[in-house]
């Protein structure tokens, strides 16, 4: 118990005093939370990912590894909530969504912090960036097709991750890496001090997001779906490490990964294909003040792996 106390004081409640912030900076001075989001997009995560890439170093066969393990753990949590939505008799907009918030977890805004207090190290930083990636690609393919197969090919899904800056920040760091270039002094200091502003700037956003987010608790469906993410997320997880041989710090990273909040990007395909978005909505606030008590114990459970 002293144990789940330490890790919510200086690793859980670090990360929910940015949150609170920008959920009360956006009640008293509404924020442009798209111009936020595009801050994020196409500069700090792009010199994050390149920086934490081009000096760190995952051998070829954890990489392949961590890619099936994630991989596995879609299928597997994808399986669960067909289950689940044919339980709860849920027609085709309400489960596309109850998927969704499920099977997309905050790899990015949540772990990024969460990963980087608790490690301080690039190799772990760099598992999790490998999970975001590959939650983003997953997002922009399955994702959208589940929201809505008709408006969206999976060509068209797939084009998508070419428009993304992230996407080239990781193949120029590869890159550079292949031909041993070094990255003039100015330009990475620049790079290092983008990187450093993601941090700050994602936890106040997310507390904007949910700052439009309303809370109503008696949704059954939400209460599922949040036991699922965060519940059944990481055992999930666990159980696919244990399949793969995954250890350590690898192990640790993803499967609290694995036990984030919902994803803001959810609502986001709720709201553009008309697949339930008050639920997508819910879903994601309620999950994120859970996951302030749920994930100090998965952490704390982790250093077992």
């Amino acid at each position: 118990m002293q144990t789940i106390s330490f890790l919510f004081f200086n690793i859980i409640l670090p990360i929910f005093i940015p949150i609170g912030a920008g959920y009360l900076l956006q009640r008293k001075f509404p924020l442009n939370v798209a111009t936020l989001t595009k801050v994020q997009f196409y500069i700090f995560i792009p010199a994050l990912l390149f920086t934490t890439i081009y000096k760190t170093e995952l051998n070829s066969a954890l990489l392949r590894d961590l890619i099936l393990a994630n991989l596995v753990l879609f299928v597997l949590l994808w399986i669960v909530c067909l289950i689940c939505a044919r339980m709860l008799k849920l027609d085709a907009s309400k489960r596309s969504a109850f998927i969704n918030s499920v099977c997309f977890y905050n790899s990015g805004n949540y772990c990024i912090p969460l990963v980087q207090l608790m490690y301080h190290t690039a190799f772990a930083f760099s598992v999790q960036i490998v999970v975001m990636l590959i939650q983003q690609l997953l997002t922009n393919t399955v994702g959208v097709m589940n929201a809505s197969s008709a408006n969206r090919s999976w060509k068209g899904a797939l084009l998508e991750n070419f428009k993304m800056p992230m996407t080239y920040a990781v193949l120029l760091a590869v890159l550079c890496r292949w031909i041993n270039l070094d990255v003039p002094k100015p330009l990475w200091t620049s790079m290092e001090l983008m990187a450093q502003g993601l941090v700050p700037t994602a936890l106040i956003t997310l507390g904007a997001q949910l700052a439009s987010t309303r809370l109503y608790l008696r949704n059954f469906r939400v209460l599922v779906s949040n036991g699922m993410r965060l519940l059944a997320g990481p055992l999930l997880a666990a159980g696919v490490c244990l399949m793969f041989g995954i250890t350590g710090v690898v192990a640790q990273v993803m499967v609290i990964c694995a036990a984030a909040p919902s994803a803001v990007n959810s609502v986001l395909l709720a709201i553009e294909y008309k697949s339930d978005p008050e639920f997508a909505s819910q879903t994601v606030f309620l999950s994120t003040l859970l996951s302030a008590l749920s994930m100090p114990v998965v952490i704390a459970l982790v250093q077992y792996l």
